[in-house]
């Protein structure tokens, strides 16, 4: 368990995180447009899902999870995260809203990508935790499934990250973490 005092130090650096994230947009763009094109996509095209959309802070008071009905509250990284921006579309990655979670929770194409990750895939978060223990913080790619899945291990404690995208599974003690990685300086 993280001590209030080191937890109030990981909020703020938290809050630092994402604003390098915010603000470091253009780097990663460039890099984004230089890769697509490098495919054959067309500089109009690569533009096109270049974007980085911010919208306002939402009172958010719980996080649903992947069982219907059932919501967790928020830890003090997830609400520091939603005092800081609504909903967040970067590039490819989508930070949702609890409204979002539920919406793509409900998908048969969700459904069906966390039955066959709990039926295969041995040590995956649908493996060896509940849907009551699950949730959804963000979606990079609805049609392939590559999406990052809140972990509540124990009640009480900040949820882990584990990121799913090209069959591959990374996993961070917690949100700060994973901030970090996005901004390219992972820790774990």
């Amino acid at each position: 368990m993280i001590g209030t005092d080191a937890l109030q130090g990981m909020v703020l650096e938290l809050q630092d995180e994402m604003s390098q994230y915010q603000h470091q947009f253009g780097v990663r763009r460039n890099h984004f447009l230089a890769e697509a094109m490098s495919y054959g996509m067309s500089e109009e095209e690569a533009r096109s899902y270049a974007i980085q959309s911010i919208g306002p802070v939402v009172p958010v008071a719980y996080m649903p999870t992947l069982a219907p009905g059932k919501t967790r509250p928020l830890s003090p990284m997830l609400a520091a995260r939603y005092r800081y921006a609504g909903d967040w579309k970067d590039i490819d990655e989508h930070l949702l809203l609890p409204d979002e979670v539920l919406r793509i929770a409900g998908t048969e194409q969700f459904r069906s990508w966390i039955s066959d990750m709990r039926n295969y895939w041995v040590e995956s978060a649908p493996y060896r935790f509940g849907d009551d223990r699950l949730s959804l913080l963000s979606v990079a790619s609805e049609e392939e499934g590559h999406f990052s899945m809140l972990v509540w291990k124990e009640p009480g404690e900040e949820p882990e990250v584990w990121t799913y995208a090209l069959q591959h599974e990374y996993r961070f003690s917690h949100l700060l973490h994973w901030f970090k990685w996005l901004n390219g300086r992972s820790e774990e």
